[in-house]
Order: C-alpha cells, then sequence, then structure tokens
C-alpha cells in the first residue's frame, strides 16, 4: 500500500458517510465530491473489481481493507454535470453498478450495505427479495424450482418442453425449459466471446432476457457465477409466471 493511501485511510476516519443497501436490480445514484478523493466501501466484504470509462476517473485501491478511492477527472470536474458509470465486484460475488454525480461538496464515504436479513445462500446467488414477496406464489416453490434447474432435474407436477428454432439465433443461449401449472423454469447458457471480463447483472440480464421472458413475468434470476473470464461460460436460471 503506497503513503497516499496510508495519509487517506487517516484522513477518512472523520468524515460523514452515505450509507446504500446494496441493490443488484438496481444503478445506485450517489454524489460524490467533484474535486477530491471518495472512499468506497462494501461492509463487510471487500471490492474485488471496478469496471468503468477509466477516462472519467481517477482511482486508488486499498487492497488490505478491499476498499477503493475515486475522483473525477479534471475534465469531468469542468463539466460537473456529467456522471461517472461504474460497476463494482466484490469477494462474495455481489455486483452493483453505480452512476457517480459530481458535486461541489466535501468528500462523503459511501458505504454500501448488504441485506443481511435474506437468507444467506438465497442473498449471495440473487433472488429479488422484493419480487418473491410481491407475489402470490409459495417462496419455497420457486426456490424448489431454482434448485431442481440447477440439478438437472424435472420436479413433480413439471415437464420438459422443446425449444422454439428461434432461440438458437438469440444472444443468449435457451439450453432447457421446463414447465408446471403456474411456473416456467428456464436454463440459458451464457458465454463471454469477448478479449474483456464480462460482469453479468440481474438489471442488465432480465432486460436482455425480456423477448422471451417478459419482465413482468419474471420471478426470480439465479446467476452462480458474475464475472467471466475470456472464453468462460456459465448457466443462468430463471423462473418466470407460465403465459
Amino acid at each position: 500500500m503506497n503513503r497516499f493511501i496510508i495519509c487517506m485511510l487517516a484522513s477518512t476516519s472523520a468524515q460523514a458517510a452515505i450509507m446504500r443497501p446494496l441493490d443488484e436490480m438496481k444503478v445506485l445514484e450517489v454524489p460524490i465530491a467533484q474535486d477530491a478523493l471518495t472512499r468506497i466501501k462494501v461492509q463487510d466484504d471487500r471490492i474485488l473489481h471496478v469496471f468503468g470509462n477509466a477516462g472519467e476517473y481517477v482511482l486508488e485501491t486499498d487492497d488490505y481493507q478491499g476498499q477503493i478511492f475515486i475522483r473525477p477527472t479534471p475534465s469531468l470536474e469542468a463539466t460537473p454535470s456529467k456522471t461517472i458509470s461504474l460497476t463494482l465486484t466484490t469477494e462474495e460475488g455481489y455486483t452493483q453498478d453505480l452512476r457517480l454525480i459530481p458535486k461541489k461538496q466535501v468528500p462523503e464515504t459511501l458505504i454500501l450495505k448488504i441485506n443481511t436479513d435474506l437468507n444467506q445462500e438465497l442473498e449471495r446467488n440473487s433472488f429479488n427479495e422484493e419480487k418473491l414477496t410481491s407475489t402470490p406464489l409459495f417462496r419455497e416453490e420457486v426456490e424448489e424450482l431454482i434448485h431442481a434447474c440447477r440439478e438437472g432435474r424435472i420436479p413433480l407436477g413439471y415437464k420438459e418442453v422443446p425449444l422454439p428454432l428461434e432461440m438458437l439465433q438469440k444472444p443468449h443461449l435457451l439450453i432447457k425449459e421446463i414447465q408446471g401449472q403456474k411456473l416456467r423454469g428456464l436454463t440459458y447458457r451464457i458465454q463471454n466471446n469477448t478479449k474483456e471480463p464480462l460482469v453479468l447483472s440481474e438489471a442488465k440480464l432480465a432486460k436482455e432476457l425480456n423477448i422471451n421472458t417478459p419482465l413482468n413475468a419474471l420471478v426470480a434470476l439465479l446467476i452462480p457465477k458474475k464475472t467471466l473470464t475470456p472464453g468462460e461460460g456459465t448457466d443462468v436460471y430463471v423462473v418466470a409466471r407460465k403465459h
């Protein structure tokens, strides 16, 4: 760790803090200091990767604490209306999209807080609590369907259905679909065919799958691996209401 970061750690201890719940389904908008470093950390976790347009900000990393310090570049200081789009991934597998708004203000530490009220496994694998509780479906049957899709089995009351040929030309390959009376379980194969790391987020992926699974029918979305290296792939599991 360089001396600059050590000095910053000492100087930021007395700063005010902004606390936001980590929400992988939303882009969090947060004001940051226009001409000073802002500290960003994830409570009880460590920031692993930062993705964004490096020309928009100056970034310092604290590998020991697993936090970052960010400041707009001079070009953004001259145009404070411009925002910084940033995506963070953590060691525990969380992803958060941020829209940072430079303002003339003193720096405030941004602390992203993980919702520890949810079951640990469901939280880590990104079930959306709001979607589950706003539907008359039983949470247990949604969980069971997700687990069945992951294990490649067909639960009682469900049957596998043939896949439409047009799905072979979609950006994300649908490899299996099972249907019951109320729910559909869909398994997609996501492949990183680029030369850069690919970060998957629930919000973006839900929109990309919207053609085959209308967003208002989406009940749960599980991404077991959110950062894919070049050439790497992962299966993504979707539970949706039956049409």
